[in-house]
């Protein structure tokens, strides 16, 4: 048969392996999401907030 390599070890690992790709590209669009400039409707507290973390990140000092 054509599928006869995959033993359920294969098949574990195939599936284990699908799961931690796709957390890892979660991961990487969840961060790169943090890192985007608020958009100009953004909430006052949310506007404050952000500018505050910000002010205190050590990569802003240019």
């Amino acid at each position: 048969m054509f599928l006869e390599f995959m033993t359920p070890e294969i098949f574990d690992t195939l599936v284990i392996a699908s799961v931690a790709i796709g957390l890892l590209i979660a991961w990487r669009r969840f961060r790169q999401d943090l890192r985007k400039l608020l958009p100009e409707d953004a909430p006052e507290w949310a506007r404050a907030r952000y500018e505050s973390s910000n002010a205190s990140s050590p990569s802003s000092e240019s």
